[in-house]
């Protein structure tokens, strides 16, 4: 037996360590754990299976990539995903484990001022067991590199796949890309493995490989977190479309509530006058009118549209909403984002407010003001229970309406951006408050 035979074996067990880091929160097939080991014990005896009579650096790099060639199969055989979602956590896994393993060539090297001992389980020497100090030293920077490495990688990278998710990997020549690089990366350094090149040499060449796993690594990454927030911009941008036509259909609304409430007002006090109705009767019915003509002025048209609407919401919820606001001073902000910007937030608000059982305990209020060249608009309101928060500190919808699912707050702060202006959100005394600070636009000369 050769260290060839030995190492073959070690580069599968580490393919398969690092492949587990990248995998084990994707959807699984039934019987995963049958299928899994199965799959471990295949790939191990095919890594036997490969003679090491060749001593040569395009056979090495065949090996290698013909054992994780078959690892992205059997990975798929165990997980219930598509097979480019399976290729790019097999590809963020075989850079894994090619990171560690430079990692414990470059330390190694410079510790033994010498070849990095590694390499020499590349030759056909046949095995000469020998356990001393140095030997033991060696194996023990030798884990520790693996350990450090793969830990390093799974909270930079394979943690950021979530259970269950759909990586939404729609570039895939991009991902092609990224592994003819990593291909490009594995046979440059078989070729430094088999022609041996001076201390130094060796030393860049390794420092080289690192920062090109990195590299790789990263740009895989960032392309799911590009897809996420394209995904997410998508939604937004239809959120906003439904609004805007949830706009206009509210402003036609209101306006036929308001010239109804109108007509019917002066025509009850005409039938009160011709046909002896009591006074406290009309006044009793025009109470009941005025329910549904609770305009809201502000100074600003489309946002006095968009709080009667909600005030009339509010009403049937038995909610107090209450508004100090100078709507002036958004004129600036297109009607569109005004709808996005305050539907969404007192949506939210009339939700959680909805869930106090005392009636006198509802109530949201809207403050907008000017402060220097700061526009403050602060919405608060009463909750019961507790709010929980996501890692952005937005708070989690308790609706069931999951294809939306936290994109109220995201439609808030997209609009909030657009107009360079800041959210927070924060809880104190039972109160939850969303605060919104807008710059005042420049004035333009003339």
């Amino acid at each position: 037996m050769t260290y060839f035979d030995i190492y073959k074996v070690l580069f599968t067990v580490e393919l398969l360590v690092a492949e587990f880091l990248f995998t084990f929160r994707l959807k699984k097939r039934k019987y995963f754990s049958i299928r899994f080991t199965f799959s471990c014990l295949a790939l191990i005896g095919l890594s036997f299976a490969f003679p090491s009579s060749i001593n040569a650096a395009w056979y090495s790099c065949v090996v290698f990539f013909a054992l994780f060639a078959v690892s992205l199969f059997l990975l798929f055989f165990c997980y219930k995903e598509k097979f480019e979602n399976i290729f790019f956590c097999g590809l963020a896994s075989y850079t894994t484990q090619h990171f560690a393993y430079e990692i414990a060539n470059i330390l190694l090297s410079a510790i033994l001022l010498a070849r990095s001992p590694i390499l020499g389980m590349y030759g056909d020497e046949k095995i000469t067991l020998a356990f001393n100090d140095e030997t033991f030293f060696i194996v023990l920077v030798y884990l520790l590199c693996y350990f450090t490495s793969y830990w390093v990688m799974f909270l930079c990278f394979a943690r950021r796949v979530k259970k269950g998710q759909d990586l939404h990997i729609k570039s895939r020549s991009l991902l092609l890309l990224l592994g003819v690089g990593l291909l490009v990366n594995i046979v440059l350094n078989s070729i430094v493995v088999y022609y041996d090149f001076e201390f130094v040499s060796n030393l860049i060449h390794y420092a080289a490989n690192i920062l090109c796993c990195v590299l790789l690594i990263y740009a895989q990454f960032t392309l799911i977190h590009n897809e996420e927030l394209q995904n997410r911009i998508n939604v937004i941008q239809q959120l906003w479309a439904k609004e805007k036509k949830q706009y206009e259909i509210s402003k036609d609304n209101i306006d036929i509530i308001n010239r109804k409430c109108h007509d019917m007002r002066y025509q009850i006090r005409e039938i009160g006058k011709h046909n002896n109705i009591s006074s406290d009767v009309v006044t009793e019915i025009e109470k009941s009118i005025k329910l549904y003509d609770m305009t809201i002025k502000t100074g600003n048209e489309p946002l006095d549209i968009i709080l009667t609407e909600k005030n009339l919401t509010c009403s049937e919820e038995h909610i107090s909403l209450t508004c100090v606001a100078d709507g002036k001073l958004l004129s600036f902000i297109e009607e569109a984002d005004l709808y996005s910007l305050f539907g969404n937030a007192i949506d939210n608000a009339i939700e959680a407010v909805k869930k106090i059982k005392d009636f006198d305990e509802r109530l949201i209020s809207l403050k907008i003001k000017e402060i220097g060249e700061i526009i403050s608009v602060s919405i608060s309101n009463t909750y019961s229970g507790e709010i929980k928060f996501d890692e952005q500190g937005f708070p989690l919808t308790s609706k069931g309406d999951t294809d939306y699912h936290g994109f109220g707050v995201r439609s808030i702060q997209y609009v909030v951006d657009k107009y360079h202006g800041d959210l927070s959100i924060m809880t104190k005394n039972n109160l939850f408050y969303l605060n919104i600070i807008i710059p005042k636009p420049a004035v333009k000369q003339c």
